[in-house]
């Protein structure tokens, strides 16, 4: 499900903060990014909410630029390992939930370890993607397919627990199909997958992997 007006901050302008920040924009997020290359910044100016330059080691300047009050703030400094390790736990302490970069599997380990609730590796994530994944907040999966076609991950919204597939019709009112269907065998302790059948019902904890075209998903997921 879509929240109106998220706010979100990206810390470093490189080519992957680059992109996030500019798709968040372009997805209607209010969006503070920040850089200490004024010519990144000068690129996004009229793309982003606030594009600013300030020491982001400093826990004072991060709440009067209002860090403090995103819903995510995603630390894309790709350079400089150690002021990522820092600005992650200070804002893990400031209580913002934040998201790291890492260029390596020993670096997302220390960025887990330190409070980042999610580990993005730019080799692997793109902009477009991840910003597509935190605009809606029961997104876990974000993949673009090729002919606009693209596959999600989600947790089911509320509306659809207890019912079941055949009376959803999400085809029929969105568009879309839920390809596979994960769900949680308690006695086993673990999640099996399949493709669903009409009679299942949706219960809360099922994984739903749905694929569409964008703008049919966009219109269920929001």
């Amino acid at each position: 499900m879509q929240s109106e007006h998220r706010k979100f901050a990206v810390l470093g302008l490189g080519n992957f903060g680059s992109s996030l920040a500019r798709n968040l924009a372009d997805l209607g997020s209010e969006v503070v990014a920040v850089d200490s290359d004024e010519r990144k910044l000068d690129e996004l100016a009229d793309k982003v909410t606030l594009a600013v330059s300030f020491d982001v080691t400093d826990e004072t300047l991060l709440r009067a630029h209002g860090i403090d009050n995103v819903d995510v703030a995603i630390v894309a400094m790709g350079s400089d390992f150690g002021a990522s390790v820092l600005v992650t736990t200070i804002l893990r302490d400031m209580g913002v939930t934040v998201h790291s970069r890492a260029t390596t599997h020993r670096e997302a380990r220390i960025l887990r370890a330190v409070g980042a609730s999610q580990i993005y590796m730019p080799e692997k994530d793109q902009g477009e993607r991840v910003a597509r994944m935190l605009q809606h907040d029961n997104v876990e999966t974000y993949v673009p397919l090729a002919g606009g076609i693209d596959f999600v991950r989600v947790k089911p919204r509320a509306s659809m627990i207890g019912k079941c597939i055949r009376d959803l019709d999400i085809r029929r009112a969105f568009g879309v199909n839920i390809a596979y269907i994960g769900k949680l065998e308690p006695e086993e302790g673990m999640r099996t997958y399949r493709i669903p059948l009409p009679d299942d019902v949706i219960e809360l904890g099922d994984d739903l992997f749905i694929l569409g075209g964008r703008t049919d998903l966009e219109r269920f997921l929001t």
